[in-house]
C-alpha cells in the first residue's frame, strides 16, 4: 500500500514538474493516433512554425502578468508594427532593417506609455491596456486606410516564410533565441528577479529596495518590444500588412501564458502553453472542427486550464505543508 501510494505521489510531481508540456505529449500522442498526419515532418514544421507569432507575444506578456498586471494590447501593437514596417518598406522605400527598428521601438515607446499610465496615473491594467487596444486600432485603420500593405520585399517575408537549409523554418528560430534571451533575462537578470518580486508581494519588493515603479513600467516595454517582433514575423509570414491580422493575437498570447502555467517562475512554460494552443488548433483542423466550434472547444480549454493550474498549485502546497 505505501508502495503504490509512493508511486502515485512520483507520478504526480513528475506530472508537476513537466505542466504543460504533459499536456503537449498527451495531445500528440493522441492526435497521431487519431490521424496518421499529425506527426508527419510538414505538419509538425508548420504547427511550429504558426505557433511562433503567438509564442513570442507570449513571451512579452509573461512579464507582466509575473509581474502582477494584464496587457489586452498586444494583438494591435504586433499589427501596429507590421503594417507600418511594411508601410515604410513599401511607400518610403526605407531599408528593411531600419524600419523593422523603428517598429520595434515603436512598440516600445508604446508599452511604455501604458506602463507609465498603469503605474504613475494609477489606471488598472486592464482598463488601461483595452483603451490601448481601440487607440492602436484606429492608428492601423489611419496609417494603412483600412488596406492591406502589399509588395514588401523578400528579405521581410523571409522573417515569417523563410527557412534555413531547406528544413528549418526561420521564424521558429527567432522564436527559440527571443526565448532564450528571455529565459535567461527572467532568471538570472537583477530585472527578472525584480519582476517575479513585485508580481508577488509589491509592497515587500519595496521594503527590499526594488524599485516597483521601474519594474512595472519596463515589463511593458520588454512586452510592446516582443509584440512589435511577433508583429514583423506575422507580416513577413502573411506576405502583407493585413490591418486585420492580430485581433485575436492578444487572447491567444494570454491563453499560452495561463495554459502553460507560466505563474511558477519558468518562461519555457509559455513555449509549452503556446504549443498546446496551436496543436489543439491543428488537431481540430485534421478533425474537420468547423472554425465556429472551435473557438467554443478553445474557449472553453482556457477555462479547464486555468482550474488545473489552480488544482496544481492546491496539490503542490498541500505536499510541500506535509513535507514540512
Amino acid at each position: 500500500m505505501n508502495k503504490s501510494k509512493s508511486g502515485i505521489v512520483k507520478v504526480q510531481q513528475a506530472v508537476n514538474k513537466l505542466g504543460a508540456w504533459f499536456i503537449v505529449i498527451i495531445l500528440s500522442i493522441v492526435l497521431s493516433i487519431i490521424s496518421k498526419n499529425f506527426l508527419t515532418l510538414n505538419n509538425v514544421i508548420n504547427v511550429v512554425r504558426q505557433v511562433s507569432v503567438t509564442a513570442i507575444v507570449g513571451l512579452g506578456v509573461s512579464f507582466v502578468v509575473l509581474g502582477g498586471e494584464i496587457d489586452l494590447s498586444t494583438g494591435m501593437m504586433a499589427t501596429f508594427a507590421g503594417t507600418n514596417a511594411a508601410l515604410l518598406t513599401t511607400k518610403q522605400d526605407m531599408n528593411t532593417w531600419l524600419a523593422i527598428l523603428i517598429a520595434i521601438l515603436i512598440g516600445g515607446l508604446i508599452g511604455c506609455f501604458s506602463g507609465v499610465v498603469v503605474t504613475y496615473l494609477k489606471v488598472p491594467s486592464f482598463i488601461t491596456t483595452l483603451a490601448m487596444q481601440y487607440v492602436i486600432n484606429g492608428l492601423i485603420l489611419l496609417t494603412t486606410k483600412s488596406m492591406p500593405v502589399t509588395g514588401i520585399p523578400d528579405n521581410f517575408v523571409m522573417l515569417g516564410r523563410g527557412y534555413i537549409g531547406n528544413v528549418f523554418p526561420v521564424p521558429v528560430l527567432i522564436m527559440l533565441v527571443l526565448f532564450a534571451i528571455g529565459a535567461f533575462v527572467l532568471k538570472y537578470t537583477i530585472f527578472g528577479r525584480s519582476v517575479l518580486a513585485v508580481g508577488e508581494k509589491p509592497e515587500v519588493a519595496r521594503l527590499s529596495g526594488i524599485s516597483v515603479n521601474k519594474t512595472r513600467v519596463l515589463m511593458f516595454i520588454v512586452c510592446g518590444v516582443c509584440a512589435a517582433a511577433a508583429g514583423i514575423v506575422m507580416t513577413g509570414r502573411l506576405n502583407s500588412g493585413q490591418p486585420t491580422s492580430g485581433q485575436d493575437l492578444a487572447l491567444e498570447a494570454l491563453a499560452a501564458v495561463y495554459i502553460g502555467g507560466t505563474f511558477s517562475g519558468s518562461m519555457l512554460n509559455t513555449l509549452a502553453g503556446a504549443l498546446t494552443w496551436g496543436i489543439m488548433n491543428n488537431g481540430l483542423n485534421i478533425l474537420g472542427v468547423g472554425p465556429h466550434w472551435q473557438k467554443i472547444i478553445l474557449g472553453f480549454v482556457i477555462i479547464a486550464a486555468v482550474l488545473l493550474d489552480i488544482a496544481r498549485t492546491r496539490i503542490s502546497a498541500k505536499q510541500s505543508a506535509s513535507a514540512a
